[in-house]
């Protein structure tokens, strides 16, 4: 079983879509947990509670994609774990003009973690909820448990190595979604001072060191099997 951990503005809504024009009914949409609506005790709580849980979905399914910690499903006899992962400042920027374009505020529990919704960047950035957050769905695994690791900036690439990887021959159009409308281009840096960009790098120093984890194992991936 194929496990896609889906981790919000590194391009999972787009692999999604792909997703579900190949594995069609065989795919599982697990978007219910919200990991980030909880803080961590609940949130990896939540994830062990429903480890077994997960068990019962093998014969069902060929491939999970979703918001969750890929913990939850670390009892599946045959499984492979995906993720795909971007620098972590252009996410996490990313995640805040997403916010501020699609959440409501009335309804989502992250604005207990923002207050007001109407919050500058910089001030976004300092809030400890959102550090780490690669970090924090990796709880209790490590990328090396990983059979793909994708690398949003080589997007192209890394859905070439997911197909060899896992023999899967996908209808691959050019799928984009959830890009910020004000961006020129998917693949342009956003604008935000040298001084804020290391703030955030500080911040979320972890998942610095994850990224820098999954550039090196996207290349062995890509030595192996391209």
């Amino acid at each position: 079983m194929l496990i896609s951990v889906h981790i919000p503005k590194t391009g999972g809504s787009s692999f999604r879509t792909l997703l579900e024009n190949h594995f069609k009914e065989k795919l599982l949409l697990d978007y219910a947990d919200t990991p980030f609506e909880y803080n961590n005790f609940i949130r990896n709580s939540l994830a062990v509670t429903k480890m077994w849980q997960a068990r019962q979905l093998e014969q069902q399914y060929v491939c999970v994609h979703g918001h969750f910690l890929p913990i939850k499903y670390h009892f599946l006899k045959e499984k492979t774990f995906l993720i795909w992962l971007r620098e972590p400042v252009e996410m996490i920027v990313s995640l805040y003009y997403y916010i501020q374009r699609k959440v409501d505020p009335k309804k989502r529990k992250v604005k207990k973690y923002m207050g007001d919704m109407n919050i500058s960047l910089e001030d976004f950035c300092k809030i400890t909820h959102f550090h780490n957050i690669y970090a924090k769905y990796l709880w209790g695994m490590s990328l090396e448990q990983f059979g793909f690791v994708g690398i949003t900036e080589n997007y192209n690439n890394s859905l070439n190595l997911f197909e060899k990887i896992c023999n899967i021959n996908l209808i691959n159009n050019p799928i984009i979604e959830n890009v910020n409308p004000e961006k020129n281009s998917s693949n342009d840096r956003y604008e935000i001072s040298d001084k804020l960009r290391k703030q955030i790098c500080d911040f979320n120093y972890k998942d610095v060191l994850i990224y820098q984890q999954a550039i090196e194992l996207n290349k062995r991936l890509e030595q192996r099997y391209l």
